[in-house]
Parts: structure tokens; C-alpha cells; sequence
């Protein structure tokens, strides 16, 4: 693919990749694509405005976690169908990201850790399916809506990076508002937000809707707590048995914790009530108090 003025003003080869999460942003992206002419007229913009700011991508690559929900995974098979070739959906080779939690005995979120998730099963993986196929300077496509741009400027490539990231919804000015009504007006109004069933930072209402009406899901998260429960233990006791070892940088070696984060407060979702941390069965149990309550 030619790209002329968009990528530095000089005519170069470069291939277009979108980043494709699932979710409202990237799936916004990919109908507009779509169907240029009417999104183009639904923002109130020219085509060629439309064209500069969301160029024709080459492939939309989805990296696979292996944990999105039913409805996540059923917009994907619709793009399947829209695009074909254009879809390419990889994953991080070995385990999905419910197996890494399970064998590690760990949450998303660690007690003084960063979120890494994303890292390691997306940005990563889709870095790695580019290196593959010998796609040295690729122009990545992300979904990140105009009022989110700090996500954007956190955004700190890896030395030795030669791809080059783009905005379009940024560029366009798009809100979460302005995606929910294209994606209506484009025929796409069922998409969800993606996220993994264990994301540490959902919401009370996305949890009460999981408990009540993802069932399978639900037990999924109940089974990684039970296990972060279980190893936050076996793992400080470890340490302790050891001698309270630590290396150069104060750490505890691998297999062992210098804490015990889960008697410390440590739980799967990061949401607070009345400033602690639930367990998994202490939402459950919130969940089924409020019926009652509300059914009295």
C-alpha cells in the first residue's frame, strides 16, 4: 500500500495494521472502513477528511487472550465475515491468560505491580505477529476515543520501536457518545465493551450484570481468586522458610512473596466498598442482599 502526505509527506511502502480489540473503538474503526461514504456523512465530514484521519488498513490484527466475553467473540465472528482475509487473529503462544493467573497464583493486578495484561497479551503478541511476517515499520491503527488521550501519551514505545502509532478516533474528535451512535447508525449495535471476565477494573454494574447472567464466567473468576488465595500463602510461607531472602533489588526470589497479599487485602477486582476490597463471594453475596432487599 502507497501512503502519500499521512505518514511524513514522502510516498513510502509501509503496511497499515489496525490494532482490533473486540470492543466499541477498534470495531467503530473497522465499520467505518466499511462503509466510508455513510460514516463520512454521519460525522458531518468530507471523505477526505475521513480518508487522512482513518487511512484503508492492510490487515486488522485481533491478539487472542482467551478470556473475552461470548459477546466479545461473536462481534469477532461478524468481522470475520466482513473483512476475511483482512482479519488475522493470533494469541500468545502456550497459555491463554486464565491458565498464566491459574499456574502463577496471581491476579491481574499485584499488590505494588502495574497492569500487564495488555502487555503481554496484546501489544506484544501483536508486535510479535508483525516481527513474523517481516513487517519491520508497520503503521498501527488504535482505537482510543478523543477523550481518552492520555492512554495515548502514557503510551511509551520500546526501545528500538520503528512502528508508528495513530489515533484515528483522536483525529476525529470522537467520543464514547459519538461511538455508540455510529456504530448504531453503521448497523453495528450490539458491540460491546471488551474486556477480559476478570478484568480488575469493572465496574459494579459490569460485575452485578456478570454474576447474574454469565454464570460460567463468573465461576471462572472464582476459580483464579480461589487460587490467588491459596498460593498468596504457600508462596510468603515459602519466603519465610527460606530465611526472608532478598535480591539486589530487594525482592524475594521467584516462586516466593515477601507478603502474604492476600491476608494484606489483596482481591481480583480493584472496586472498593466503604474503602476495602471485596472477595469474589463477598459480591456474590452483595449482589443476592440487594435482591432481597429490594424484593422486601
Amino acid at each position: 500500500m502507497i501512503s502519500m502526505d499521512l505518514f511524513g509527506g514522502l510516498p513510502e511502502h509501509r503496511q497499515i495494521l489496525l490494532s482490533y480489540g473486540g470492543g466499541k473503538d477498534s470495531t467503530a474503526m473497522i465499520a467505518m472502513d466499511l462503509n466510508r461514504d455513510a460514516a463520512a456523512s454521519y460525522l458531518g465530514i468530507t471523505r477526505e477528511v475521513l480518508d487522512k484521519a482513518l487511512p484503508v488498513f492492510d490487515r486488522a490484527v485481533f491478539s487472542d487472550p482467551g478470556a473475552e466475553f461470548g459477546v466479545t467473540y461473536q462481534t469477532i465472528d461478524r468481522v470475520k465475515l466482513e473483512l476475511g482475509a483482512r482479519l488475522v487473529i493470533t494469541r500468545r503462544e502456550g497459555e491463554t491468560i486464565a491458565e498464566w493467573c491459574h499456574r502463577l497464583g496471581i491476579v491481574p493486578i499485584m499488590p505494588g505491580g502495574a497492569h500487564v495484561c495488555s502487555k503481554k497479551f496484546k501489544g506484544d503478541v501483536l508486535a510479535a505477529w508483525a516481527k513474523a511476517q517481516g513487517i519491520t515499520e508497520p503503521v498501527w491503527l488504535i482505537g482510543i476515543e478523543a477523550n481518552e488521550g492520555r492512554r495515548a501519551k502514557r503510551f511509551t514505545p520500546p526501545a528500538g520501536d520503528t512502528a508508528e502509532y495513530r489515533y484515528p478516533l483522536i483525529d476525529l474528535g470522537l467520543t464514547r457518545e459519538d461511538i455508540d451512535g455510529l456504530l448504531v447508525h453503521l448497523g453495528w449495535p450490539n458491540v460491546h465493551k471488551s474486556s477480559c471476565t476478570f478484568c480488575p477494573y469493572m465496574a459494579e454494574w459490569e460485575l452485578r450484570d456478570m454474576y447474574w447472567n454469565h454464570p460460567e464466567e463468573w465461576a471462572q473468576v472464582a476459580e483464579i481468586e480461589r487460587r490467588f488465595k491459596e498460593v498468596s500463602r504457600l508462596k510468603h510461607q515459602a519466603w519465610i522458610d527460606a530465611g526472608e531472602p532478598l535480591n539486589s533489588g530487594g525482592r524475594a526470589p521467584p516462586g516466593m512473596w515477601r507478603k502474604d497479599s492476600w491476608a494484606a487485602g489483596a482481591r481480583l477486582f480493584a472496586k472498593t466498598i466503604n474503602g476495602r476490597r471485596l472477595s469474589v463471594q463477598e459480591w456474590a453475596e452483595r449482589f443476592e442482599n440487594l435482591i432481597a432487599r429490594e424484593a422486601a
